[in-house]
């Protein structure tokens, strides 16, 4: 008798349960053989809203399935309702439902999800012409609806996720009576063509087949063949999501005047090249497309990129330079882009989870914070290991016992600025069209404006009169491939040279008060003795510094601008003849000798190409396939004797101890080029093939 007990307490708490969960008043069968359910919302009105069996949804019970025709009027113990309301998860998820939606005019609610993931229907979309309000997510993700949206005239209110990853509709129609879209409101697509607004909404217009709200010019959502108006200071969250451009083979501008993209702007997008503008400070997270081209550099005002910002990306040059403004590269943010060097300033300290996984062709890594970013294991995930890693000079102990970062096999200190010791010789053509030469030095380090720069002196030599007139001091230092120049008028520092520049590219220039601009014309390879140099052909209104910069050397006419410091003078500065680095020669400019003062200044030092030196240090073969021969003549007595191998750059790329006066070095990790080899305070060059 017990047990029977416990049997039918167990059958009535299973009743009571599916009691409790049932969630309507009554059910019909509507005119296409569905069975739907209705709640009572106003008996003495007799209306009723369609809502989902249960509470938790349809659960066991059969979900419509097939074109489903909503009735304006239903039947209930004799009694006619009107349906005027669809609830909250009324239809979530019933995939079932295929073709149209019409809905009948008299409802004048949709509520939350209404219609949710609704994916079998593959029609239209007719909304009540009474209705006024739409809830969140009410028709979100019905990925095959088609056709034209048009907003019935008394909806205030778009709410978030309305319409969102629906990517074939055509049209949206927005009439006076809507105040608030909501960033995620509408969904884009790559059928959607067309937008309209009622000319009466004070909130809203359309301007380039972009709907922007009129205030806060943020774009909302935009077609495939959106032209983004310069006066937009925003894209709204998922504005392009999905969006498919009619000409792809062009690259989508985004103009001056925005500064934030927010997250999944352009999430899906198939788009084949886009340009950032200089004036951008925020990319949320997926906020530009995947597998496309980026035409421009970072912009230097970013302040936040979002996780996976580029990944897939292409870079128009390979190179990315990451603004100082940021601190965080987020998780994924260059997952699988196709660059070959990138450039972390001080301001970053944390390396995301696969921030530049799968960046195979990653071929350097430079690094301007002597303390390391944190790394987690991912974050340079299928990069190479023993490529290039460039870090502030003194700072090696740093990155070898840092987590992860000790991984990586080929840290090479770096130095800034022209290196002491640097000489340029220049020649001069007087105003009687005798030659003489100019000569810059750089002399001694020091600290302006909280830089620490290097000390050029300027001398015109006058050798037949043996005269030596120091012109000028001039204050440089090079940050990030940019080379700033100290203008005393304006006491401020200002560019000078812009190795990173790419052609078309500008930069100004300040002489005093004065101003011109640069612009690339041109940027190609120049070679000497096998060492390649990046070179930049410009040109300026004027031809007052036009010619060519090689990049780590200078300009071949004028290390400054002459032409405007010395518009009075008496003398033109027209070419370079030689480039020094610790009294080795790194460039020289034609077959001439560098100049008629030659010993008086250098001692006799051979100015001809690979040298194997002499005295008390001598260095073969030269070139070298990857053993160098040091002959040290008598120095390995001393005990703290080492030796020192430099780049063109300065950057320390090997040291060891000196033991035996004739003594191997094995150098085959270094790439070909040149190289110097520093053994007290003698150096010489050589170069690697």
């Amino acid at each position: 008798m017990k047990k029977l007990s416990l049997i039918i307490m167990a059958l009535a708490a299973i009743h009571f349960r599916a009691f409790a969960q049932t969630n309507f008043d009554f059910s019909a069968v509507c005119a296409s053989g569905q069975t739907l359910y209705y709640q009572i919302t106003d008996a003495d009105a007799r209306e009723v809203a369609l809502v989902p069996p249960t509470h938790g949804g349809w659960g066991n019970y059969p979900s419509p399935q097939g074109d489903v025709v909503f009735p304006e009027t239903v039947e209930h113990d004799n009694e006619v309702y009107n349906i005027v309301a669809i609830a909250d998860s009324a239809f979530y998820n019933c995939r079932g439902i295929t073709g149209s939606l019409v809905l009948p005019d008299n409802i004048h609610t949709i509520g939350r999800m209404a219609f949710y993931g609704c994916s079998g229907v593959t029609g239209s979309l007719t909304l009540p012409q009474n209705l006024e309000t739409l809830g969140v997510g009410a028709f979100w993700w019905l990925e095959y609806l088609t056709g034209p949206i048009t907003i019935p005239q008394g909806v205030t209110r778009i709410e978030d996720l309305t319409f969102f990853a629906n990517r074939r509709i055509t049209s949206y129609t927005i009439p006076a009576s809507v105040t608030y879209i909501a960033q995620r409101g509408l969904g884009s697509g790559f059928r959607l063509e067309s937008i309209y607004v009622d000319e009466d909404n004070p909130n809203y217009y359309v301007e380039g087949n972009a709907l922007i709200e009129r205030d806060s010019k943020i774009l909302l959502l935009g077609t495939k063949n959106t032209i983004i108006p310069d006066d937009v200071v925003e894209i709204g969250a998922h504005a392009f999501c999905f969006a498919a451009w009619a000409q792809e083979s062009q690259p989508l501008v985004i103009p001056n005047s925005v500064k934030i993209i927010n997250d999944g702007a352009f999430h899906y997008a198939s788009l084949q090249s886009i340009s950032l503008p200089d004036s951008l400070v925020y990319i949320g997270n997926h906020g530009l497309p995947g597998n496309t081209i980026v035409q421009s550099n970072l912009p230097q005002t970013l302040t936040h990129i979002g996780e996976t910002a580029f990944a897939d990306c292409w870079f128009i040059d390979g190179g990315v330079s990451i603004p100082e403004g940021i601190d965080t590269i987020a998780y994924k943010t260059f997952n699988n882009s196709h660059i070959t060097t990138v450039s972390i300033p001080t301001t970053v300290v944390s390396i995301g989870e696969r921030a530049f996984d799968g960046c195979d062709e990653l071929q350097s890594i430079t690094c301007y914070n002597n303390i390391p970013p944190t790394l987690d294991a991912t974050s340079f995930q299928g990069v190479s290991r023993d490529i290039p890693v460039y870090i502030p000079s003194g700072s090696l102990e740093n990155y070898t016992f840092a987590y992860y970062w000790e991984d990586f096999t080929n840290f090479i200190e770096m130095t800034e600025g022209p290196a002491l010791h640097s000489e340029w010789y220049y020649e001069i053509e007087n105003e009687n069209g005798t030659i003489t030469y100019q000569h810059l030095e750089c002399v001694a380090d020091t600290t302006v404006n909280h830089k620490d720069v290097t000390i050029i002196i300027r001398t015109n030599t006058l050798y037949d009169k043996a005269e030596h007139i120091e012109v000028t001091r001039e204050y440089v230092y090079e940050e990030n491939g940019v080379l700033y120049w100290w203008n005393k008028d304006l006491q401020e520092f200002t560019m000078l040279y812009n190795y990173n520049a790419e052609e078309g590219d500008e930069w100004e220039i300040t002489v005093g008060t004065e101003r011109i601009t640069l612009h690339v014309d041109e940027v190609s390879e120049y070679v000497y003795y096998d060492v390649p140099f990046r070179s930049l052909r410009v040109s300026d209104e004027d031809n007052l510094f036009s010619g060519t910069i090689v990049c780590g050397v200078g300009h071949l006419t004028s290390f400054f601008p002459e032409r405007l410091m010395q518009r009075s003078g008496n003398y033109g500065v027209n070419g370079i003849r030689c480039y020094w680095q610790s009294q080795v020669l790194v460039f020289k400019l034609g077959d001439r000798d560098c100049d008629e003062i030659y010993e008086q200044y250098h001692e006799g030092i051979e100015e001809d190409g690979p040298s194997t030196g002499s005295g008390s240090l001598t260095v073969y073969p030269n070139p070298t396939n990857g053993i160098l021969v040091v002959e040290t003549h008598g120095r390995a007595s001393l005990q703290a004797e080492t030796y020192r191998i430099s780049n063109l750059m300065g950057q320390t790329l090997m040291t060891g101890s000196i033991h035996e006066e004739t003594q191997q070095i094995d150098v085959t990790d270094l790439p070909q080029g040149m190289y110097f080899i520093s053994i007290g305070d003698q150096t010489r060059k050589f170069v690697v093939r």
